[in-house]
């Protein structure tokens, strides 16, 4: 793995000193991931203009050579180079901005792409992609990740649920305390201000003659 690290490390470094002017060198990396049988998008642009065409160029292996896919002018037409382009890639869009359709993709397409536009004996290098391949399993991956957003999803609801179940036993226990609290306060104040009854008229004066 370290060995396909390195070797795609210099491919880059390549790539990059193909360009004609360093101010054009500045490689912008993407990766796509695709399944088994589905189509990839790979966008070609120039940064300057005028262009006379553009190259695709695809890279399959880190120790192998890079290939000439196609190479398309600046009046829209399309030139084939490598027989895999005639049936599996498709070209939308106006030069030099353009889309690059690769149907039906396999294993065998995973690699590097990238366009070379070229004015007379300039180059300057697109962007370039990574294309990975991966097993088409994407419906058995949506279920799967479909059944745990829903299982996520019904958590998230219990767990508000009970939390705003807490909340409303909390709140009526506040409101509780508070009346109650509320009410020995009253009675209290009303024991403490209640006036005095006399009860003089039970004890007459008694008036004690000395003789």
């Amino acid at each position: 793995k370290m060995a396909s690290v390195v070797r795609y490390s210099f491919l880059l470094i390549g790539i990059f000193l193909r360009s004609t002017s360093w101010a054009d060198s500045m490689l912008q990396v993407a990766s796509l991931i695709g399944a088994v049988g589905n189509k990839i998008i790979i966008q070609c642009a120039a940064d300057k203009t005028p262009q006379d065409g553009v190259y695709l160029y695809k890279q399959v292996g880190a120790s192998k050579n890079e290939q000439k896919v196609f190479y398309y002018y600046k009046d829209g037409t399309f030139r084939p180079i490598s027989e895999w382009c005639r049936d599996k890639v498709k070209v939308n869009g106006t030069f030099p901005n353009f889309n690059v359709t690769v149907l039906n993709v396999n294993a065998t397409d995973t690699g590097f792409y990238w366009c070379e536009f070229n004015l007379e004996d300039k180059i300057s290098v697109g962007k370039v992609t990574w294309l990975g391949i991966g097993k088409s399993e994407g419906k058995d991956e949506e279920k799967v990740c479909s059944e745990d957003i829903h299982h996520h999803v019904k958590i998230f609801l219990i767990v508000c649920a009970v939390m705003l179940l807490l909340c409303i036993a909390g709140f009526i226990f506040v409101i509780l305390k508070v009346s109650i609290h509320t009410y020995t306060k009253i009675s209290i104040e009303k024991t403490w201000h209640k006036p005095l009854v006399n009860f003089g008229f039970l004890n007459p004066e008694v008036k004690i003659i000395n003789a």
